[in-house]
């Protein structure tokens, strides 16, 4: 069995995370009480996914706030937000690829709306004007092969940098492209660092939803308020099972902001039923409302088309 060196270096970054997340329950744990794991924690299978009945998927979860979001009252289940869903559809992004199979459009529309409301966002009704539209769109960034990547060094740079706007925001794009250039110094190599390098350099699925001012709209202008971008690892797995447990797991993050992109693992039956609750491995809880955090905040999306990167 031959084990691709991104495969390794996650297993090793997915270990030393979940056993600092060990370390940190066993922090609050009373002295000598035993540590209890929860089941399917840490076990890991040499067997390649594709031939695995109950595949772990390995996703990273990222919300980016613009200055003009943060203004905005934070939405609860208490005190919700309505708005619309404007559906781009299904987008192939870096190298082309065949044999890719989206799910059903209404399947994501479907979940995507179950998401939203754990965070207290509703579709809008006759009773309840929208106060925004949720663009969203789906689908894969493929990377270049070796022979490709030598032959058409830029173009696999900008590949590159696109699939690290959708794993982490601005923040990981700037980090990206100073690696790229000056290559990685010692500060950089933390198991977080590592796990979210292996994402940004090998196949994605993803998918992207950007709130917009609904007002603004109306007069043909673009407010964007907050951008949430979701990817799975696409390695042995594919796109129409694990959009919508991806979908599932970024739930608590739709108009949260996160300060560093979250990684999350969530493990599925090859018979379509989602197992279980995720594990964040490592990753910040969502973000206070400005009015209540003080300020604190990160590089804001550019108020742009709902896209991080060109269609191809």
């Amino acid at each position: 069995m031959i084990i691709r060196l991104p495969t390794v270096r996650r297993l090793c970054a997915v270990t030393a995370l979940a056993g600092g997340a060990l370390l940190a329950r066993g922090a609050d744990t009373p002295s000598g009480a035993p540590i209890q794991p929860k089941s399917g924690d840490f076990v890991f299978s040499l067997l390649p996914k594709s031939l695995q009945r109950n595949p772990d998927l390995e996703m990273t979860v990222n919300t980016e706030f613009t200055d003009y979001g943060r203004l905005l009252r934070r939405v609860t289940p208490q005190q919700p937000m309505y708005y619309m869903t404007y559906a781009i559809g299904y987008r192939q992004l870096g190298e082309a690829v065949g044999g890719e199979h989206s799910p059903p459009p209404a399947q994501l529309e479907q979940a995507l709306r179950q998401s939203l409301a754990k965070n207290g966002f509703l579709p809008a009704t006759r009773e309840h004007a929208p106060s925004l539209v949720i663009f969203y769109f789906w689908g894969s960034h493929n990377r270049m092969d070796r022979e490709m990547e030598a032959q058409f060094p830029e173009l696999a740079a900008k590949y590159r940098l696109e699939r690290a706007m959708l794993v982490g925001g601005h923040h990981e794009v700037d980090t990206m492209a100073r690696v790229m250039q000056f290559g990685e110094n010692l500060t950089d190599l933390t198991p977080q660092y590592e796990y979210l390098r292996d994402q940004i350099v090998d196949d994605l699925y993803y998918v992207v939803a950007s709130a917009y001012d609904f007002t603004a709209l109306t007069h043909k202008e673009r407010k964007l308020v907050w951008r949430t971008t979701m990817t799975v690892n696409a390695q042995g797995v594919s796109m129409k099972e694990t959009l919508t447990p991806l979908i599932a797991t970024a739930a608590p993050y739709f108009g949260r902001e996160t300060s560093d992109p979250v990684i999350a693992e969530r493990r599925i039956s090859r018979w379509g039923v989602i197992m279980g609750e995720p594990r964040v491995v490592e990753g910040p809880q969502p973000a206070r409302a400005p009015q209540e955090a003080g300020g604190a905040a990160s590089a804001s999306p550019k108020q742009a088309a709902p896209t991080p990167a060109p269609h191809k």
